[in-house]
């Protein structure tokens, strides 16, 4: 058993240790030309304001997903159910939030061995290979939250974000606010992909679904942070934890000033904990209310919206 987990570490290690190399080597490779084309278009635009009738959100799952295109069952319950309550909500959700260029898991070296684990976790969920999936995935978060490679990641994945918006009819200069959701490590890198968007003046927000970010300078640009979050998951701790940025004793940092600038909003929205079936997307779990989990998160995240709806329109 000993060399089973000295083989299982090593993998853990090698993900985290490879993660930041996938990054620069896109950007090396072609990232850089790309994101210098798309944000320069972007910036050189000269378009009539053109207002759009609805809303733009973008969904950023958690480090469970294999890709844009394979949500969980119940994160593509919730987007569903999202779009039916708000009939003009526009929602971009097939953005690999753990990748630069869009690539899932799926759809690259490897695949059959994602596709595997992902087969495993269905069948047998005690299993702890698929973990597997969430550790590379983790990687990829601890990558944005790293000043040294965290810009390439997160300009990489504003790119990815942008075009997505595109493909849903969002216009360059158009000021269209856009509400990322991230769930789990997608805060962390929501938050990164937040300060490129608004750069090239997209007004971002974000609602965090037991978000897990460090001080990020995305903060500085994102107009509104609501920290959604269950009294049952302890993993969203990890952030005030492990980012210095985040601790009371940095009055200075981007966190402290955005707290003080008003612009984060904490919401306690019942007894999730962080993943699996009692977690913010469960339908078969219940709050003091009656309400099953997934129909107090939807609901938070809908007024929220509506809310913002109604500023935007007036």
């Amino acid at each position: 058993m000993s060399w089973i987990l000295t083989a299982i570490l090593l993998v853990v290690f090698g993900f985290v240790l490879l993660s930041p190399l996938e990054s620069l080597r896109w950007w090396s490779s072609k990232g850089e030309e790309e994101v210098r084309a798309t944000f320069e278009e972007l910036s050189d635009a000269e378009l009539p304001p053109v207002r759009h009738k609805g809303q733009f959100a973008v969904f950023l799952s958690g480090i469970g997903t294999l890709s844009g295109t394979e949500l969980t069952k119940r994160e593509t319950a919730f987007v569903e159910a999202l779009r039916e309550e708000l009939p003009d909500l526009v929602v971009v959700d097939d953005v690999f939030p753990y990748a630069v260029d869009n690539r899932g898991l799926n759809q690259r070296v490897g695949m059959r061995i994602w596709k595997w684990l992902d087969r495993m976790r269905r069948r047998w969920p005690l299993s702890p290979l698929p973990y597997l999936i969430q550790v590379r995935n983790v990687g990829h978060v601890l990558v944005s939250a790293d000043p040294r490679y965290g810009p390439t990641y997160s300009i990489g994945l504003a790119q990815e974000i942008w075009r997505g918006l595109q493909r849903r009819g969002y216009r360059a200069g158009s000021g269209d606010p856009v509400i990322i959701i991230g769930y789990s490590g997608g805060g962390q890198v929501g938050l990164g992909a937040a300060w490129f968007l608004a750069g090239v003046g997209v007004p971002v927000s974000m609602i965090s679904i037991g978000g897990v970010f460090g001080d990020d300078p995305g903060l500085d640009r994102l107009d509104h942070l609501w920290d959604l979050y269950g009294t049952r998951d302890s993993v969203r701790y990890l952030g005030p934890i492990a980012f210095p940025g985040r601790w009371p004793t940095a009055p200075l940092s981007r966190w402290a000033r955005a707290k003080r600038e008003g612009r984060v909003t904490p919401i306690e929205i019942g007894t999730m904990k962080h993943d699996g079936p009692d977690a913010y997307f469960g339908r078969r779990k219940f709050g003091a209310d009656g309400r099953p989990h997934a129909d107090a998160t939807r609901e938070a995240v809908a007024a929220i919206l509506r809310e913002q709806a109604g500023q935007s329109a007036a």
